[in-house]
This record gives C-alpha cells, structure tokens and sequence, in this order.
C-alpha cells in the first residue's frame, strides 16, 4: 500500500557518512553491466510481481535486497549508517526532503535533463516539483501516487434520494449530502475517515483554495511561515459543525476497522485513497459502490498531488546503470506489476497504462476509481498533502495539540487554529 512512511530520527543525523552503493554484486542472470540493487517495502504479492518483470531487463542486473514491510525505514537506516545502502531504495517525498538536507543522497537533475529514458514533461503536473529542493536539485524520482476521494455506497444515497458523488461535485453539495444522509439514518455517521487527510491543515486548506482563498503554505518547500486566512478559517468552521452534529467522524477517529465497514455496509461515505480498492473487494460487498475525487469549490478544482519515490546513496557508484533501471522500472516494471497488482497509479504517466488497463477491465467500482486517479492526476491546480520542511515531525506534535482538539469540540476553533500557526511558525523560525 503506498502511504506515509514514518522516518527514524537515526538517518538525520548520519549528514557527512561516506555512503557505498551495493553495485558491485554478482550479475544477475549473466548480464553484461554489473548489478543494480534496490529495495522496497511492498507487499510480498507485489514484490513478486515486480521481480517478474524486472527480470526482463536486459544490459543490467537486477537485484532486489529483501526488506520486511514493518520495519523499512529501520532498515534502510541501518544500511545507511553501515555503509551498505542499495543503489536506489524507495522513500517517501518527506524522507527524501530531509535526507536531501542532509547531503546524503544523489541529485539526479541533470540525468532527468538529457532526456534519456525519462522525459520531464511526462510527469504528472506538479509531481516533480515536490522532488525538488529549494535550490531546484533533483534528490528523488517520484513513482507511485497516491490519490484520496471518497467511497461511495451508492444503495445509501439512493436511499436518501440524493445523487451520488462524481467529477464536479461541489463542498457544497459534500455537506449538504452528509446532513441529508445523517437526516435518513440518524444513529449513523455518514462520512467515516479511513486516513486523516480530509479533516487536516493540509485538507481544509484545499478548502480555501478551491473557494479563493489562501493555501496555509504558500511554498510547499522552503516555506518561511504558515498562514490562516477567512476563507480557511471558514472551512475549518464548517468542518467542525459537521463534526459537532455527527456528520463525520472527527481528527483523532481510528479509522482501523472503516474499510470492513465500509464493504458490509455500515456506512455511506469513507474518505480514503485509491488502494483501500483492493481491501474493499477483498470483503466482497454486496451493495453497488464507487470512488469520486475531492470536491470542487467556487473557484475551481483543487486536487490533492502526494508521491512515493526511489531515491540513491550520495556515493552512488553507477548513476548511469542505476538510471536505465528506474527509467526501465518507471515504464515496463510498473506497467506490468500494476496490471497484475493494481495499487496505485504511476506519476510518469507512461507507467500507469498497465495500472488503468486492470482496473477497467474490472466492475463499475474500478472504474470509477481509474476515472477519479486519472482526473485527479491530470488537474493542474494541486495541493500538497502534508509539510515536507525538516520541521515537519515537530509540526505533527503542534497539529495534534491544537488543531484537532479544536475540530473536534474540545476547546474554540479559532483559538486552535491560532495556536497551530503559532506553534508551526515558530518551528519555522528555528
């Protein structure tokens, strides 16, 4: 599953460690060119697939090292203080800003200006960017995305006469859906949060934007202050009355059980991204249901843009082997690994054919989910879903002391908001 990947606090403070690549394994099937290791935390179905198709490349080796799921980021930390990291690894956007910072990866700007095996402009908008480092240094290649949206149990709408969600729905018709789905079934909560993005600084601040106003960062990198504007603040405040009258579920929900909930019909609306797809028809459904993208506001569509990536040792020993394998991997390894496992659309949108291709030869529900990857993808106007800066670990602790408890009821939402900016700010300043 892509997500967020926690980072330990052992890697930041390895800056000035004299990294080696692993390229100097044996040859994988006989190929001329050396080995080019990685490693991943995927699941073991997809690892697998992955292998399969990596297998193919010709000219290099490839050699995938084993990295349990549970422990990634311990391991790779690891293997970074002991000198042994993998000619390219993945990471999360965060993990690749703050590693970055710390001069411990390769910039690969000006592999990705020749224009040889990937082309800058087939990128999905605004994905690159975030890679990026204030100076404009190329530290990680984005691969997996994420998108988020809503699932929808489409009986229940019908139910309460109301149309289902789709591209060019409006926060407006969002809240206006909850409340009416709240009226035909009172003892429930209609929108379940399965990931906490929606009800974050980073979720209402795609409130403000799509209506005119401010985002809370201007910069998603480099930023030098956090902001609340009226039109933040007014959704904030429209979020909290939906929490107060239990049309959603609040910031510190547990979203653990939601999606076996959501598969046996417990709720109408779950907010989660694109990969609960697998887990919802794994509990096999028995009611007609969909995924729709974020709502529009009154001035225009705002989407989220998140990232996973594969990044490499500052010392890479074979930059120009280790670039044919993440340029092969970014088209043919995806493309064929997401047909066979499809978890997530591939930001180098050559990469996500195979990805689309499965779901739409599946129901009415994957298709709805390529619809929603495809649009959300594609919308120029994008909003970054969580801070990237190195102060970004202290600012979740900020968040979680003033934001929430103000959304959820326990102390005055502008006096949070307050407080969070505050707190943010002054990590900034640090």
């Amino acid at each position: 599953m892509p997500t967020h990947r926690s980072w330990p606090t052992a890697v930041l403070v390895v800056a000035g460690l004299a990294l080696a690549g692993c390229g100097g394994g044996s040859d994988a099937g006989g190929k001329s060119g050396g080995t080019v290791s990685y490693m991943t935390w995927e699941s073991v179905a997809t690892n697998a697939a992955l292998d399969k198709s990596m297998a193919k490349m010709q000219g290099v080796g490839v050699k995938r090292e084993e990295s349990p799921n549970a422990d990634y980021a311990q391991k790779l930390a690891s293997l970074i203080m002991s000198k042994k990291a993998p000619d390219f690894f993945w990471c999360s956007n965060s993990q690749e800003q703050n590693l970055a910072a710390e001069g411990l990866l390769y910039d690969w700007s000006s592999y990705l200006k020749k224009g040889d095996g990937l082309q800058e402009d087939k990128f999905s908008p605004g994905s690159l960017d975030l890679w990026r480092n204030s100076e404009g240094k190329l530290y990680g290649i984005p691969t997996l995305a994420n998108t988020y949206g809503f699932f929808y149990n489409k009986a229940a709408f019908d139910k309460a006469k109301l149309k289902t969600p789709a591209i060019g729905w409006t926060w407006d018709d969002l809240y206006a859906d909850i409340t009416a789905l709240k009226r035909t079934d009172p003892k429930a909560t209609p929108l379940v949060n399965a990931w906490a993005l929606l009800e974050s600084p980073q979720g209402v601040s795609a409130y403000s934007v799509a209506n005119g106003g401010a985002p809370i960062l201007q910069k998603p990198i480099g930023a030098k202050e956090v902001k609340a504007d009226a039109t933040f603040r007014t959704g904030a405040e429209r979020m909290t009355k939906a929490i107060k009258a239990g049309e959603m579920t609040n910031p510190d929900y547990d979203g653990t059980n939601a999606v076996a909930q959501f598969a046996n019909g417990g709720m109408p609306l779950m907010f989660g991204g694109q990969w609960l797809h697998q887990s919802i028809t794994q509990n096999k459904p028995k009611f007609d249901w969909g995924y729709a993208p974020w709502p529009a506001g009154t001035a225009k569509s705002v989407q989220p843009i998140e990232t996973n990536g594969v990044c490499s040792p500052a010392t890479l020993k074979d930059p120009d082997s280790t670039w044919k394998v993440i340029s092969y991997m970014e088209v043919t390894g995806f493309n064929e690994t997401m047909k066979d496992q499809p978890i997530a659309p591939i930001a180098y949108e050559p990469g996500s054919k195979g990805y689309y291709e499965a779901l739409q030869a599946g129901d009415a529900a994957g298709k709805s989910i390529a619809a929603t990857a495809t649009y959300e993808l594609g919308v120029k106007d994008k909003f970054v879903t969580q801070f990237l800066d190195p102060w970004s670990t202290p600012a979740g602790d900020v968040v979680g002391t003033t934001w929430n408890p103000a959304l959820s009821g326990k102390k005055d939402v502008g006096a949070g908001i307050d407080g969070m900016v505050a707190g943010i700010n002054k990590l900034i300043a640090k």
